[in-house]
């Protein structure tokens, strides 16, 4: 068995014990699963989307330089970038974002383990809440999920308001058309994810607050 495998076996065994602790729902389980994942990388990707913010503000900030440097450097694309990249250097912009990309890359195969031991255990859960069986899609789960996602957006504050406008409706559009051809168990897991998002959104908004 690969490393891969004995992963998400762990993962599919820890969601079964999650399950019979909380009075055999596998609803719950996942929900739990799915918040106890995300809560603990909240304070790396409640610091990667500050970083965002202050690399935006920086960016903001440096806006008549770099239309400055465009005009100078009009004929010459080569020495227009060498003098973008010292200016950069000198303010900082672009320092930092590494952190971003390591927790994007820890979250990802740790959220796919934590999906595909879902799917893995689907065939047996049985019904949760309105839902009526969690291996088959569900469509007022699906409005749940976008809701969420749309909230996430509106509140983070690391996104410019032009950004927000573009971005808003295809994150919201993709989950809800993932979640409603999508076992409810997986939405179920995309919704506590979602939840975790908004819950980042309000608390980089209320320290961004406190900052200024």
């Amino acid at each position: 068995m690969s490393l891969w495998n004995e992963f998400v076996a762990c993962m599919a065994q820890a969601l079964t014990a999650l399950a019979h602790g909380l009075g055999n729902s596998y609803g719950l389980a996942i929900i739990a699963m799915a918040l106890l994942v995300r809560l603990l990388l909240l304070p790396w990707t409640l610091r990667a989307a500050e970083q965002a913010w202050r690399q935006r503000q920086a960016m903001e900030a440096l806006k008549p330089k770099l239309e400055a440097l465009a005009k100078r450097h009009a004929d010459d694309p080569v020495a227009h970038a060498t003098a973008m990249q010292a200016l950069y250097r000198e303010h900082g912009v672009g320092a930092g974002m590494g952190s971003g990309l390591l927790t994007a890359l820890v979250q990802a195969p740790l959220g796919l383990g934590v999906y595909s031991a879902i799917r893995q255990g689907l065939a047996g859960a049985g019904s949760f809440l309105w839902i009526p069986r969690l291996a088959r899609p569900d469509l007022l789960l699906a409005f749940v999920v976008a809701a969420l996602s749309y909230a996430a957006i509106a509140l983070n504050p690391a996104m410019s308001a032009q950004a927000k406008t573009l971005l808003q409706l295809l994150p919201v559009l993709v989950s809800f058309i993932v979640v409603w051809h999508a076992a409810a168990g997986l939405g179920l897991y995309w919704a506590a994810s979602s939840s975790v998002n908004l819950l980042q959104s309000a608390m980089l908004r209320r320290r961004l607050r406190a900052i200024h």
